[in-house]
């Protein structure tokens, strides 16, 4: 069994060594054995599960869902079925969040344009006389 010293596992993880000892405390993972002279030992399996934290955080999952579902998997596991389900329930609530970015940046838009323009809409006139700004 190969086992990997907490700067060794920070590099191969890509993370930070606070943050290997943030998930230990979350219990995102096991904790490391110590070798004689009291130095964490970390094992594949923690490389494999730092991975695989890694990826559900890209995928948008929170510390918190991620924990769930390695609590989820230890004891009655979690079927294809399911998961999918969770990924369709993340898929949702980036689109609603890239719908509320899209309304931020047609509104963002239509503010630039009334800033050039010459005839300013009366709220753009009033928000640059606030700002103390030309027109």
């Amino acid at each position: 069994m190969t086992e990997y010293l907490r700067g060794q596992m920070a590099k191969m993880a890509n993370v930070n060594m606070e943050t290997l000892r943030y998930y230990e405390e979350m219990g995102l993972i096991s904790t490391p054995i110590r070798s004689e002279a009291g130095y964490r030992l970390y094992s594949e399996e923690a490389l494999s599960r730092l991975t695989f934290i890694h990826n559900a955080k890209q995928c948008g999952f929170t510390l918190k869902e991620i924990k769930k579902a390695l609590l989820k998997s230890e004891s009655s596991g979690i079927s294809i079925d399911d998961f999918v389900k969770v990924v369709d329930k993340k898929m949702d609530r980036v689109r609603n969040e890239i719908a509320k970015q899209e309304i931020k940046l047609a509104s963002l838009a239509d503010l630039r344009t009334n800033l050039l323009a010459k005839d300013k809409h009366p709220g753009v006139q009033s928000t640059l006389e606030i700002l103390k700004m030309e027109s």
